[in-house]
């Protein structure tokens, strides 16, 4: 009978490769648990190179009492399986966890919805080589946002950057013209985008190459200015947004050299008179 290859057994390198796909809750509550080889490979900061954080609670703290409560099933299984005094458990904690297994080596993150300044500080600083950064759940109602704009001098390797609103947006651009060289990929989401906005990104990231702003509210002007000034662009998504119509025959011209242009469900602002 022909010798059979255990999973143990299998090289660390492949190991590494697939425990890099797992996902985070895999990848601290499963994994580690299964054999020693699979424990050791677990801890290669290059399984976590993407980090995509669950959201947290406002306060920091978890309502442990309803076990099925699904936006916190992986904080309740951390602190069952590890013993943790869940009066003790904060999302802070939990951040600085999971990034010091990176050991500087994450390039792509996805905040919470809800951090505190100390953990998005933390990140800044254990994560200096950021490639993708996706804070469009983060922080979308607290004054504590201004705090990425701060910190974008951080991440100087930083390519694509995702937000759900457009405030602050000329601070965060500057920084990124300024320090991230090889930036070219923004999504603001659910955004306005009018006068002073275009302003911003024709003039601090004339050479974007992807720039999605899906569901936006757009004065019609902006865009067509955004579509004069920035001639590098490949990927342009401005689908379902309110304030110019998707037959737009300029806009259409204007966008013609656009490998990527989508504009499908965007529509003139509708006035409703009672």
């Amino acid at each position: 009978m022909e010798d059979q290859r255990m999973w143990e057994d299998l090289n660390t390198d492949c190991l590494v490769n697939i425990f890099g796909r797992v996902g985070m809750e895999s990848l601290l509550l499963d994994i580690p648990f299964v054999c020693k080889s699979w424990y050791k490979a677990s801890l290669i900061p290059s399984c976590w190179q993407c980090i995509i954080f669950p959201d947290f609670s406002a306060d920091q703290t978890f309502d442990f009492s309803h076990q099925g409560v699904e936006p916190n099933t992986i904080c309740q299984r951390f602190v069952s399986e590890f013993r943790i005094d869940k009066s003790h458990f904060s999302s802070t904690a939990f951040i600085k966890c999971v990034i010091n297994h990176s050991r500087g080596k994450a390039t792509s993150i996805t905040l919470p919805a809800y951090c505190t300044q100390e953990a998005v500080e933390f990140v800044a600083h254990g994560c200096p080589d950021l490639v993708f950064l996706d804070i469009s759940r983060y922080l979308l109602f607290s004054p504590s946002r201004k705090l990425i704009s701060d910190l974008i001098c951080k991440w100087e390797n930083l390519v694509e950057l995702w937000l759900s609103w457009s405030y602050n947006l000329e601070k965060i651009l500057s920084q990124t013209s300024v320090h991230c060289k090889s930036f070219c990929s923004l999504r603001v989401s659910n955004a306005s985008i009018h006068k002073d906005e275009a302003l911003t990104i024709t003039t601090l990231v004339p050479n974007i190459k992807y720039l999605n702003l899906r569901s936006a509210d757009f004065d019609r002007d902006s865009l067509v200015s955004i579509l004069r000034s920035c001639k590098s662009l490949v990927l342009l998504d401005v689908r379902d947004c309110v304030g110019f119509n998707e037959a737009d025959e300029e806009i259409l011209k204007l966008s013609s050299h656009i490998s990527k242009f989508m504009c499908e469900g965007s529509k003139e602002e509708l006035f409703i008179i009672p």
